[in-house]
């Protein structure tokens, strides 16, 4: 039995065991560049709607913090003041991205410091998430790994017993990019945090309010 285990800020989103063609399979690094897409773009749809592509919209900013940060950065959407923390979250190359890819471990995240008290909230900041797992990209990951086990069982000479529409499944996820031979993760960490480079915070007292989650 293999389980894999997603956690964003310390808390776990997803941990499902995987039972069939998992065993002797100790490397994943493969299928993670095609999680790492999914996860990136997963976070822009979050930036883009303001929240609302992983739940509940994020609480507008207070009245008063909305007309100084339109004067002072006319346009800007929330959390986007400078971009830097967008960019860190939907970018694994931009230099505030953590990306880290291990044999069974995928870490993604954020070197910006801030970002965790934005996903949280605080006494006095709303929490506006900006990363939410929707159950279509659970699953879409699950997927993902469930079709990188039966390629590995199946360059082993396992007989894999698929129908016509998992073998093309499987033949359109090796298109992806995945490495013939190789295979393992256990566990994806959703951020992991560092000494900040940048400051874009937007400020606690002119949050609107805490949301109830």
């Amino acid at each position: 039995m293999f389980r894999f285990r997603m956690e964003v800020a310390g808390r776990v989103e997803l941990d499902r065991g995987i039972a069939r063609f998992a065993d002797g399979v100790a490397d994943y690094r493969p299928i993670w560049p095609v999680i790492t897409d999914d996860f990136c773009a997963q976070v822009k749809d979050q930036f883009a709607t303001e929240g609302a592509a992983g739940g509940d919209k994020w609480v507008p900013l207070s009245e008063e913090y909305g007309k100084w940060k339109e004067r002072h950065f006319a346009g800007k959407p929330i959390l986007q003041r400078t971009g830097d923390l967008y960019r860190s979250l939907t970018n694994p190359n931009d230099p505030n991205a953590v990306h880290i890819e291990e044999r069974k471990t995928l870490t993604l995240g954020s070197r910006i410091s801030y970002g965790i008290f934005h996903q949280t909230g605080t006494e006095k900041m709303a929490a506006r998430p900006e990363i939410e797992l929707t159950e279509a990209f659970k699953r879409s990951v699950m997927r993902n790994i469930q079709v990188y086990l039966v390629q590995i069982a199946s360059q082993s000479g396992f007989r894999t017993g698929l129908g016509p529409l998992q073998s093309s499944a499987v033949a359109a996820a090796a298109q992806r990019g995945f490495t013939p031979g190789a295979s393992g993760p256990k566990h994806m960490g959703g951020r992991t945090f560092h000494p900040p480079d940048h400051h874009e915070h937007e400020r606690g007292h002119e949050s609107g309010g805490r949301r109830k989650r």
